[in-house]
C-alpha cells in the first residue's frame, strides 16, 4: 500500500510539474508574441504612421547611411547607394539586398523581402509601399546637422542609445581627424570642392551637398572661399554649377579634386593648372563613387578618409 501511495505522488508530482511548465511556456510565448507584435506611433511629415516597436526587417530607398548608424543593416536599399557608396560597401553584407535603381525601385523585390518597416524619402511613394508594409518618409531637408540626422532615424527606429553612440564616435573621430589635418593646412587657409565631373563646366560644393559638403564644412569647419560661403552656403544652396572661365573666383589655397576615374576624360581646360592650388600642388584627389554620398556613415568615412589624402600632401 505505501508503495502505491508513493507512486501515486510521484505521478501527481510528475503532472503537476507538467502543467507548471506548460504555463510557464504558454506565458513565455505569449511575451515574445506581443513583444514581436508590438506597435508605437511616430510622427512624419506625412503625419503619424503606426510602426513595429523594433523593426528587424527594414527596407530603406536612400539613407542607408542613417540606419547603418544606429546599428541596423537593412534587407534591402537602392543598387544606386551601393554604386555611389563604395566607402560604405565593406560595411555592407550579402544581407542588404538590391531593390533597384533610386527611382526605378521593384515593388517585387520588395515585397519578397517580406520587410516589417520601408523608410523612403519619395512622398509619393508611400501609397505603394505601404501595401507593402508601414511606411515612413524620413525627410532629411528637417535637419540642419549629420548628428541631427541620427538622431531622427533612432527616434524613428527606437534606437536612441544607438544614435546618441554613433554620435559621440563621430565627434571623437572628428576631433582626431581636425588634429591630422591641421597639422598640414593652416588655420585660416581656404578650400574648396570641386568637381571636374565634366569639361563643360564644373560643381562648387557648399556645406549641404553631396560630394564630400558635410564632413568638409560641417563637421571639420574648415574654411571655405568667400565666394562659395557668400554664394552657395549663405544662400542655402547645395552646390552651384560654375564655368571654367569663373573657376578661379570659387578656388581655394586648396582644393578637393572630385573626379570619376571610371570615365575616361579629357584633358581639363588650360585655366586648371593656372589655378594656385593646382600649382602649389595643394589638391586632394577623390572618387565621385567614394564622396557622392552625403548620409551620416559615410560622412564619418569620408572625414577620416579626408584626414588620410591631406596628410599625403606634406610627404
Amino acid at each position: 500500500m505505501k508503495k502505491l501511495v508513493s507512486i501515486l505522488l510521484m505521478v501527481l508530482l510528475v503532472v503537476v510539474l507538467a502543467a507548471c511548465t506548460s504555463d510557464d511556456k504558454s506565458k513565455d510565448d505569449k511575451a515574445s508574441a506581443n513583444k514581436e507584435n508590438a506597435t508605437r506611433d511616430v510622427d512624419t511629415v506625412m503625419g503619424k504612421v503606426t510602426v513595429p516597436a523594433n523593426p528587424q526587417r527594414v527596407v530603406v530607398d536612400w539613407n542607408l547611411g542613417e540606419v547603418m548608424a544606429v546599428g541596423i543593416e537593412p534587407i534591402g536599399t537602392s543598387k544606386t547607394i551601393l554604386d555611389y557608396g563604395a566607402l560604405l560597401t565593406p560595411f555592407v553584407t550579402e544581407k542588404t539586398q538590391d531593390i533597384g535603381a533610386d527611382g526605378l525601385v521593384s515593388i517585387e523585390k520588395i515585397l519578397a523581402l517580406k520587410p516589417d518597416l520601408i523608410i523612403t524619402y519619395d512622398t509619393e511613394a508611400v501609397e505603394k509601399f505601404s501595401k507593402i508594409a508601414p511606411t515612413v518618409v524620413y525627410d532629411t531637408s528637417k535637419y540642419k546637422t549629420v548628428q541631427e540626422k541620427v538622431i531622427a532615424m533612432g527616434e524613428l527606429l527606437n534606437r536612441q542609445k544607438e544614435a546618441q553612440e554613433f554620435n559621440d564616435n563621430l565627434e571623437k573621430k572628428v576631433a582626431a581627424a581636425k588634429a591630422r589635418i591641421d597639422q598640414v593646412i593652416p588655420k585660416d587657409a581656404t578650400i574648396s570642392i570641386i568637381d571636374v565631373g565634366t569639361t563643360k563646366s564644373t560643381i562648387v560644393v557648399g556645406e549641404t551637398g553631396e560630394r564630400g559638403g558635410d564632413p568638409l564644412y560641417q563637421l571639420l569647419k574648415m574654411n571655405p572661399p568667400e565666394n562659395v560661403q557668400k554664394d552657395i552656403i549663405d544662400k542655402n544652396e547645395p552646390r552651384i554649377d560654375v564655368s571654367w572661365e569663373k573657376i578661379a573666383d570659387y578656388a581655394g589655397d586648396y582644393i578637393i579634386k572630385i573626379s570619376n576615374p571610371a570615365i575616361k576624360q579629357k584633358s581639363l581646360p588650360a585655366i586648371w593648372n593656372t589655378l594656385d592650388a593646382v600649382k602649389n600642388d595643394r589638391v586632394i584627389e577623390v572618387d565621385v563613387r567614394s564622396y557622392f554620398m552625403s548620409d551620416a556613415y559615410a560622412s564619418m568615412l569620408q572625414v577620416e578618409d579626408l584626414a588620410d589624402k591631406i596628410e599625403k600632401l606634406k610627404k
